[in-house]
């Protein structure tokens, strides 16, 4: 039989999930694989990313040396997820700690990006390369960037984020699916100096190596070391009062004190706005979210990532589901060899990754209420917040990556 020639793969978006997909392609013989990122070049503006046991899982098939790769990233182990009430009559008890057992690692976006991409030949990494028209020829699609220029591809995997524009291509540019909606939050972050942070919060609930979540009424505040515990990260997280739909919104202390009301007299509020305020031009950003959509792929063209399933950080799983997302393609790529079997690998991904990924939406959904203290008949009643939350990781972290992989491979032969 003659050889077919190299599947031809491009790949809109060089953040997280963009870089999980090109780890998982790059090595495979029969594949071309090309990342096009619009900004001038590859970066992670965020902060600090969880890793909890089931992202580890996704990211040891994608990175092979895991665990060194971790070390050298900074990455910090933690010994768990601690919720705290910091309002209340309760103020100041232990709620739960939640992934004791499993312990999830907490690294800066910036080092796993930059691992991700480390072992990917350069020439297939282009930055300033805005996609801005996608045109489904017979057998094969014609991308157009801003810069004038055009390539072919046999598969385009969006990878460009929550505001990107692959999924108005996928679902069509009047779905009500297309834009994402306001989940009804807003946080400030900061990264502080450990003994700056120290000095403020004491050294007895930073040197535990846990991530803490304070719940009052209507927020949370967070805070857990990354860097090799060099640094700390801090978080404000209340209920979004701003109405005007901006993304960014300045604060000051009025505006925490405000937000954070019912917790000022309780045991961190006030030193946990200090050191969110601590900063050049602080702000709080609200927080996005996308209605499930009813597919991730349309033709050759598929969204992975924020592009297809954005949600809100409270279970700590958006990374891990892209990793997954990545993992899954990886695999149905490796088991053919021709572009002409390209959208029954696509339709193979949407029906194994998508009832999944948005499972995991609707969790965060609601255990942010929790977290927040406003989930309707829980409030901060620390028994009942407990019990609504002992297992609600469990689907997540328990999942089983190994026989999802074995899925994928069995559906995608019952498909030619």
């Amino acid at each position: 039989m003659a050889e077919t020639r190299k599947i031809q793969i491009a790949v809109s978006g060089g953040g997280l999930a963009g870089a999980a997909i090109a780890r998982a392609l790059y090595q495979q013989a029969h594949i071309e694989v090309n990342v096009y990122e619009s900004a001038p070049e590859f970066l992670e503006k965020g902060m600090a990313i969880g890793m909890a046991i089931n992202a580890q899982r996704a990211l040891s098939k994608l990175v092979p040396d895991v665990e060194e790769m971790f070390q050298r990233a900074g990455a910090v182990t933690l010994n768990s997820s601690r919720v705290m009430l910091a309002a209340g009559p309760h103020a100041g008890m232990k709620v739960i700690d939640v992934a004791e057992e499993k312990p999830g690692k907490i690294l800066h976006r910036a080092a796993l990006l930059h691992e991700l991409l480390e072992p990917i030949p350069k020439d297939r990494l282009q930055a300033s390369k805005k996609l801005v028209e996608i045109e489904e020829q017979q057998e094969r699609l014609l991308l157009k960037f801003d810069d004038g220029s055009e390539v072919q591809a046999d598969a385009l995997i969006g990878a460009d984020g929550i505001f990107g524009s692959i999924r108005a291509h996928v679902l069509g540019a009047d779905h009500e699916a297309v834009n994402p909606v306001a989940a009804g939050w807003a946080g400030a972050m900061n990264m502080v100096p450990y003994p700056k942070a120290e000095a403020k919060l004491g050294a007895e609930i930073l040197n535990e190596n846990r991530q803490y979540g304070w719940v009052g009424d209507g927020g949370i505040f967070i805070h857990d070391s990354i860097m090799g515990g060099k640094m700390v990260q801090c978080i404000g997280t209340s209920v979004n009062g701003d109405t005007s739909g901006a993304r960014r919104i300045p604060i000051d202390r009025e505006y925490m004190d405000k937000a954070f009301a019912s917790s000022l007299d309780g045991p961190v509020a006030k030193r946990m706005i200090d050191l969110l305020l601590d900063q050049e031009s602080p702000a709080v950003f609200a927080q996005y979210e996308h209605t499930d959509a009813p597919t991730y792929v349309k033709g050759r063209v598929c969204i992975v990532g924020d592009a297809a399933h954005a949600m809100t950080p409270w279970q700590g799983s958006g990374a891990a589901t892209a990793l997954e997302d990545a993992v899954i393609l990886g695999t149905l790529f490796e088991q053919i060899r021709s572009p002409d079997e390209v959208e029954q690998v696509l339709e193979t991904y949407d029906a194994l990754c998508r009832p999944r990924s948005q499972r995991i939406a609707e969790s965060s959904r609601q255990t942010g209420r929790i977290l927040s203290g406003i989930a309707d008949d829980i409030g901060l009643d620390p028994v009942k917040m407990h019990d609504a939350l002992k297992d609600r990781w469990s689907f997540i972290h328990d999942f089983d990556l190994d026989g999802h992989v074995e899925s994928a491979k069995a559906s995608l032969e019952n498909k030619s």
